[in-house]
């Protein structure tokens, strides 16, 4: 079941321009991808106007412009990532951002349409995955967790960060000749649909925003005991913002992790 009562959109991805005014007046604006942190946020947005207390939500498709709308003011908050690409976006940009709450993780999975198990794989594979550099050491966790590779001992998280994703192959011993495939997250499940490949590893919400649920459509997924946490993000000195401090209190409740758990059946994990 999908949530999207009450939530004031205004401004998606798809459209080229756009300007924010929230930030100049007195609404409290969060910026989040659709599925699942836009569903929570309203949740949120329901349960707390019974307290008077009110934010706007403005929904993006991708993974640079929240931070980029955060970092101009024209967010408050934004609530889209995990902790590494957070940290990741940080030393890049220079953003002076800080992460105010652990909220849930979304496991990542193993998509095909072409075969059944993962024994059915072929000797040569094309696996195709993000983009995004901070994703690539979970996603050869994921493959080393369901023995399609070993990564090498002496390799750590930052060597696959950094490597060409040419150079991959260089950090792992398999019985498979592995080629990567990098594209945007956002295009993850067209390649699937298209059947391309001959798997597709899909992050979580992308999977979600599509109709796929992990624990019932993937090969395989990814394991809960990661460290790949989505959190709420706001720039430095502005964590003490009262409706900041209401959502948070709110995540933390009894209802609300009941609603995520049942809302969503395993697809979404609350953070310890």
């Amino acid at each position: 079941m999908k949530l999207f009562t009450r939530i004031t959109l205004l401004l998606t991805a798809a459209t080229a321009t756009f300007t924010l005014a929230a930030c100049g007046d007195d609404t409290y604006t969060i910026g989040a991808s659709p599925t699942p942190h836009s569903e929570m946020l309203a949740q949120a947005q329901d349960a707390l106007s019974e307290d008077g207390i009110e934010f706007d939500i403005v929904e993006f498709n991708d993974y640079v412009q929240p931070n980029t709308a955060l970092d101009e003011g024209e967010l408050d908050a934004n609530f889209f990532q995990h902790i590494q690409y957070l940290e990741g976006q940080i030393d890049e940009h220079g953003y002076a951002f800080t992460s105010v709450h652990e909220v849930h993780i979304e496991p990542i999975g193993l998509y095909t349409q072409t075969y059944d198990s993962l024994d059915e794989l072929p000797e040569a594979l094309e696996i195709i995955v993000s983009n995004s550099p901070s994703d690539r050491p979970r996603l050869l966790q994921v493959l080393e967790d369901n023995d399609l590779l070993t990564i090498n001992d002496d390799v750590c998280s930052s060597d696959i960060v950094d490597a060409n994703v040419n150079d991959l192959p260089e950090l792992f011993d398999s019985e498979h000749t592995i080629e990567f495939t990098e594209i945007d997250p956002p295009q993850l499940y067209t390649n699937y649909a298209n059947e391309s490949g001959d798997l597709v590893l899909i992050n979580g919400n992308f999977a979600m925003d599509n109709d796929l649920n992990p624990l019932e459509d993937a090969l395989a997924i990814e394991s809960t005991d990661v460290p790949f946490v989505n959190v709420l993000v706001t720039s430095e000195g502005q964590e003490d913002d009262p409706v900041l401090e209401a959502i948070i209190d709110y995540f933390q409740t009894e209802e609300f992790q009941t609603w995520m758990e049942e809302t969503y059946d395993g697809a979404v994990i609350p953070a310890d």
